[in-house]
C-alpha cells in the first residue's frame, strides 16, 4: 500500500470523522425511536450516580454518570456501573434499602409482652 501524503491523511481523517458523526446521529435517532416505542429500558443506580440505557437485544445505548459517581473510588464505581447494567439487562427492580436493625436496649427483665399485629 502506498503511503499517503499529509493532505491525503488529513482528508482521510475528515472523511472518517464525518462517517462517525453520521453513525452517531443514526444511533441517536434510533434510540429516540425505541424510547418512544417503549423498546428502551433506563435504569438508575440506587445512589443515583449511574444511569444506563439498554435497547432491544441488550444493546447498551448509554451510560451516564453524575457528580456523585466521581466521589467514589474506581473499584466502587465499576461495581455500581456493572450492577446497574445487570439490572437493566435482567429487568430486576432497584434493590431496596436494607431495613435498619432495631436498636438494642438492655433490659433488666426479660420481655414477656406479645403484640398482635
Amino acid at each position: 500500500m502506498a503511503e499517503l501524503s499529509n493532505p491525503q491523511l488529513i482528508e482521510e481523517m475528515r472523511w472518517q470523522l464525518r462517517e462517525i458523526e453520521a453513525r452517531k446521529a443514526e444511533n441517536v435517532k434510533a434510540l429516540a425511536g425505541l424510547a418512544a416505542s417503549g423498546g428502551v429500558t433506563e435504569v438508575t443506580s440506587p445512589d443515583e450516580a449511574v444511569t444506563v440505557t439498554v435497547g432491544p437485544g441488550g444493546v447498551i445505548g448509554e451510560v451516564r454518570l453524575t457528580d456523585k459517581a466521581m466521589s467514589v473510588g474506581a473499584g466502587a464505581l465499576g461495581a455500581v456501573i456493572t450492577a446497574t447494567i445487570h439490572r437493566a439487562l435482567t429487568g430486576d427492580p432497584a434493590p431496596r434499602p436494607k431495613r435498619p436493625a432495631p436498636a438494642e436496649v438492655e433490659h433488666d427483665e426479660p420481655a414477656d409482652t406479645v403484640f398482635d399485629l
